[in-house]
Formats: structure tokens, C-alpha cells, sequence
């Protein structure tokens, strides 16, 4: 008889970064190094032929980043499934885990998410979304109650089990690890990079439609967002760094 469970979108924010500088650098290396010394009658072709892929493969990262995850507390173990919101747009996996191959419990913050993480004893990691419900406005909001409440039951029945449930604690996300700051770090600078060329743009007179100047302040004042959001990551890295290393063994 399986117990209670607890199913979430997850929105994988790195795929989707990761695919935009992705493509961002693909057509920055097809534009200076294929169009030079292509043709001048190609030359048209082969440009709407790089956007088109770039398009492409930023879209299939947009879809790959949408995941179900449900986790469902089963006797002595918790059934962790993941799958792919569009069928065949990713991998699935399931796993079992028992109650005492599970080494830690935290919580993570991804976006604006905080998320529930599980490491087993032999460092492999599973995350678990809020599930998103209608509040009081019209945007949909994270139930971080429910998930917190879900956390509870799973702590309860591996005490029952007659296994020490590890508290939830903060950990390190992906984005305060080394990889996922060396990941925005790159998506900033290259952020910084494009506001320098509207700007040089603008001050030159090369951008005169009002919906381009749009469209270049959003660019513009985007590595601003991204500065915050990076100094964001460092901050809650150092605090919770500190908070491990002031946790009694």
C-alpha cells in the first residue's frame, strides 16, 4: 500500500540558459566565420538558415526544461519518477530509494523556487518542486507549504521505519555551485556584451524605430537583472556555507 505523494512542474531555468548562450554563441561563430566567405548571393540564405536552427534548438531546450517530478513515500522507500512534460522531449527515471539510502534533506532555492532536495548515500541528487496553485491575484504562486508539509511526512515515516530522518536543512542549489555560477557568470558577461552593442547602436543613430527602442531598453537593462541575480547567488552560497561549517557534527 503506497502512502501519500507529491507531484510539481520542475523548470529547468540552466537548460533553458545553457541553450540560449548555446545558440547565442553559434550564431555569433556562423555570422563571423561562415558568412564572410560564403557567396554574396548565399549570403541571405545561409543567415536565415542559422537563425532558424538557433530558434530550433533553443525551443527543444525550452520543452526539455519542463519536467513532471512526483515523489510517493512507499513503505520503507520513497518512489522518485521523473518524466518529460512533452513525450519524448527528454529521458525518464525512476528510482526507489529506501529510507536508508538517504544521506540528506534541504532545501534549495532555483529561480524563485524553493525546492526539496534528496541526496543519497551515494551522492546522487533528486529535486521536488512546489506545486503552483491560484492565490489571491491572478499569477499562479508556489505552494511552499505543501511542500514543506510533504517534507514532514516523509521525515515521519522514516522515523516510524525505525530510520533517523536527517532534518531539512539549506543547501546549495544549482546555481550557488561552482558550475551554475561559472554558467550565469557567462550568460552576464555576454548579457554585457550585447547592451554595449544597442548602446553604441543607439549613440551612432543606427536604432531609430520606437518598437526597436523597446526591445533595446529590455536588452539594456537585462545585465542589470542578471548582476542582482548573480550577487543573489553568491550571497546565499556564503550563508550557507557558513551555516555548514557552524552545524555541530
Amino acid at each position: 500500500m503506497t502512502g501519500p505523494s507529491h507531484r510539481g512542474l520542475y523548470r529547468s531555468l540552466p537548460l533553458v540558459l545553457g541553450g540560449l548562450l548555446g545558440s547565442f554563441l553559434l550564431l555569433v561563430a556562423g555570422f563571423a566565420g561562415v558568412l564572410p566567405i560564403a557567396a554574396r548571393e548565399q549570403r541571405l540564405a545561409l543567415a536565415l538558415g542559422m537563425l532558424g536552427g538557433v530558434v530550433l534548438i533553443f525551443a527543444l531546450c525550452a520543452l526539455a526544461s519542463l519536467r513532471r517530478h512526483r515523489w510517493t513515500i512507499d513503505g520503507d522507500a520513497v518512489l522518485i519518477e521523473e518524466r518529460p512534460l512533452v513525450p519524448l522531449i527528454g529521458p525518464r527515471r525512476v528510482r526507489r530509494v529506501p529510507f536508508g539510502d538517504i544521506a540528506s534533506l534541504s532545501n534549495v532555492s532555483e529561480g524563485g523556487d524553493a525546492l526539496l532536495d534528496l541526496t543519497t548515500s551515494d551522492g546522487e541528487h533528486f529535486v521536488l518542486p512546489p506545486v503552483r496553485t491560484r492565490g489571491t491575484g491572478p499569477a499562479a504562486r508556489p505552494d511552499q507549504e505543501g511542500l514543506a508539509s510533504f517534507a514532514a511526512r516523509l521525515q515521519a515515516a522514516m522515523t516510524a521505519a525505525g530510520v533517523v530522518a536527517p532534518p531539512v536543512t539549506d543547501g546549495l542549489g544549482f546555481w550557488n555551485r561552482p558550475s551554475g555560477l561559472a554558467l550565469l557568470t557567462a550568460v552576464f558577461l555576454a548579457s554585457l556584451a550585447v547592451a554595449a552593442v544597442i548602446l553604441w547602436g543607439l549613440w551612432e543613430g543606427q536604432i531609430r524605430r520606437a518598437r526597436t527602442h523597446e526591445a533595446a531598453a529590455f536588452l539594456v537593462a537585462l545585465p542589470i537583472a542578471l548582476g542582482w541575480w548573480l550577487r543573489r547567488c553568491w550571497q546565499r552560497r556564503r550563508d550557507v556555507l557558513r551555516a555548514m561549517q557552524a552545524r555541530p557534527l
